[in-house]
């Protein structure tokens, strides 16, 4: 396993070893490990997310442009 130093404000701190005392997580290298899964997880799925929408846009137009029917007829 690799290490880093990594700085951070006391209150981010105070708040994890809250988590820590109450059994969330057993020390603060585990709540950080966790808290950089959940960050990189969700940079994938907003990744994945906006793939969706460009294949989406671009899906639309090629059926013509149905999008910009149901703005207009109200």
């Amino acid at each position: 396993m690799s290490r880093t130093y990594v700085e951070t404000s006391t209150f981010l701190l105070e708040e994890i070893d809250e988590m820590i005392q109450e059994g969330f997580y057993h020390d603060r290298t585990e709540a950080v490990n966790e808290a950089l899964r959940m960050l990189i997880k969700q940079y994938k799925v907003s990744k994945l997310h906006a793939k969706d929408l460009r294949y989406s846009s671009g899906h639309e137009s090629k059926k013509g442009g149905e999008s910009r029917k149901e703005g207009g007829s109200s």
